[in-house]
């Protein structure tokens, strides 16, 4: 069967290999949002490390550099240019500045000791033209590598960005510094490093931040594996009205997969997944001796499904925590990526926040106390307020909707009881690219499934499955019938996702109200993004075969009948964001 490869729209990739975003920035004196990426100009395979550059007036449309910014070449980063950060730029400064993770020794893993000394280091780089052109800083590398005290895991992906909250625990008026890794035979962590505010260059030791062991996982369900090295770690303050967190974003490298994963069959053609997970963890600093310390006090996955190397921004301009990312693609064979031209996306750059929800009275199944991905709080009215990591598309991206070739939109629909198959069509969509947004009202009782069927043909021989089980407690996505090309590994998809009731004492007597369910649904191509209640995301890859013909969006219920109800449901087809 013709794959009929359709590039995606609304995510940004280009017509070689691309991983990591690097270097995410707003620039206050061209108004101009920034972001590198590692890319390998030469090929739809990982090779020749070098970044990429676009830019953007919204964080939707992009304009691309037509040649890398940053290429391998000296001495100290012939192996690659990899991950790095922009220096915070402010409207005093008179240049541009990036730090990236120079490579000179290639091949180097976690789980091939020993890791090679000073593999990798930190190099730095300038642009006076506002981005257009970059130039190597004639001092690298600014750092040979790792702390001489200690033998690593790894060592790179450097990190910059102010840091109130350390700045007063240690004592110093500076930026701090992150760089991932891990630390031999003990588990991962962070390096911190101070570095001043008028040389960039100048990174001072100070410790490692986290004391963590391998393999640290405090919940089989909720919280992820922390793994045994880790990669693309930042450091963000998060506020809300009156409360504040301290919260970690990290890629997590182990040997522990998941189990919907580790189940799936590897079929003729395609490799295993790489072993990791992106996660976030909320912690208090303190002091120990000398050193500092970030200890972990709750915890989860950032993304459920495969996006990874987040890397992330205060934004100057509205003050939001910016997060950009990868969205690899690991179930498709290397001959399926060269044929269709391009190898990895950038996902929709996406805000963190600090979400708080007050008159908790209990989750769906497990109690409060069992989820470790929120931290709850008792009321004095015995309910509670959680604090957990909030996550949803930027704004920006609604503007698109307007421009969409037709828009669907349906009204208090009943969703049949679907113990015998049955399923209530939506709309048929006639583009590759996407949204659905809906509020759904569910029973917690009666109802145990919920769920879309998406990309569908007439008689379903062809779909992809979103379900919300409220009995596990797990949104999930099945791509079983996404495709029967034998290049492509229908992987599921699946993460940890509840409910809350919510105390009601509005009336006159006090009552328990299951709060909505409000999803959000991107299918560009094949990038397939999934948002629940600013809470929830999964980013993933679903190879259908071909948008000549309309494709089908149905719901379904597991229930027993009236106990699920699509409150409103509103379908934008035929996004587009051209790219330059």
């Amino acid at each position: 069967m013709d794959p009929g490869y359709t590039r995606p729209s609304l995510h940004f990739t280009t017509g070689s290999w691309i991983n990591d975003p690097c270097a995410p920035g707003y620039d206050p004196a061209t108004g101009l949002y920034h972001l590198f990426y590692q890319c390998n100009p030469h090929g739809t395979e990982w090779g020749s490390m070098s970044w990429g550059h676009i830019t953007s007036k919204d964080l939707i449309f992009w304009t691309s550099s037509t040649e890398p910014a940053l290429i391998p070449g000296e001495t100290y980063d012939r192996d690659g240019v990899f991950t790095g950060c922009m220096v915070p730029p402010n409207l005093k400064q008179t240049s541009l500045k990036v730090i990236y993770s120079s490579v000179r020794q290639l091949p180097f893993h976690w789980s091939t000791p020993p890791y090679p000394r000073n593999a990798a280091g930190l190099a730095m780089a300038e642009s006076t033209d506002g981005g257009k052109t970059w130039t190597k800083y004639l001092e690298n590398p600014i750092l040979m590598g790792e702390p001489t005290d200690v033998r690593v895991t790894g060592f790179r992906d450097p990190f910059l960005a102010e840091w109130p909250a350390m700045r007063r625990l240690h004592g110093q008026e500076c930026l701090y510094g992150l760089v991932a890794g891990g630390i031999e035979g003990h588990g991962p962590t962070a390096f911190l490093y101070s570095v001043p505010h008028d040389t960039p260059s100048e990174w001072q030791y100070l410790c490692p931040l986290v004391d963590m062991p391998a393999r640290f996982q405090p919940s089989q369900k909720w919280s992820g594996n922390f793994g045994i090295n880790w990669e693309c770690v930042n450091f963000l303050t998060l506020n809300s009205k009156t409360d504040t967190r301290m919260c970690l974003i990290i890629g997590a490298e182990g040997d522990i997969e998941r189990d919907h994963i580790k189940n799936c069959e590897l079929g003729p053609h395609t490799p295993p997944r790489t072993i990791r997970s992106l996660l976030w963890m909320f912690g208090n600093l303190r002091m120990k001796g000398d050193s500092l310390r970030f200890d972990y006090t709750h915890g989860g996955y950032l993304d459920c499904g495969s996006l990874y190397a987040a890397n992330s921004f205060v934004d100057c301009a509205t003050q939001r925590n910016i997060m950009h990312a990868w969205i690899p693609e690991e179930d498709i064979t290397a001959s399926y990526a060269k044929a269709k031209g391009w190898n990895g996306a950038l996902a929709i750059p996406r805000e963190v926040f600090l979400l708080s929800i007050p008159n908790v009275a209990r989750a769906l199944r497990r109690p409060l106390a069992e989820i470790e991905s929120i931290e709850s709080l008792l009321n004095r009215d015995g309910s509670s307020t959680i604090h957990t990591l909030g996550v949803r598309p930027v704004r920006e991206l609604d503007r698109q909707r307007t421009s969409s070739n037709s828009v669907c939109q349906e009204r208090n629909l009943s969703v049949p009881a679907s113990t015998v198959g049955e399923n209530l069509t939506l709309c048929w969509t006639s583009f590759p690219s996407w949204e659905l947004e809906a509020t759904i009202v569910l029973d917690g009782t009666r109802c145990r499934e919920f769920g879309f069927h998406i990309r569908h043909d007439s008689d379903m021989s062809i779909c992809t499955t979103i379900t919300f089980s409220l009995q596990q407690e797990q949104l999930s996505i099945n791509k079983e019938k996404s495709t029967y090309n034998e290049d492509v590994r229908n992987c599921p998809e699946a993460g940890p996702f509840t409910l809350f009731y919510l105390s009601d004492t509005t009336g006159a007597e006090s009552r328990e109200v299951l709060e909505k369910l409000r999803i959000r649904i991107i299918s560009d191509a094949d990038v397939l993004e999934v948002f629940a209640n600013d809470r929830f995301a999964l980013a993933t890859t679903v190879y259908s075969p071909g948008y000549s013909r309309p494709t089908g969006i149905s719901a379904f219920a597991v229930a027993e009948e009236g106990c699920a109800s699509i409150e409103r449901v509103d379908v934008w087809d035929g996004l587009v964001v051209s790219q330059e």
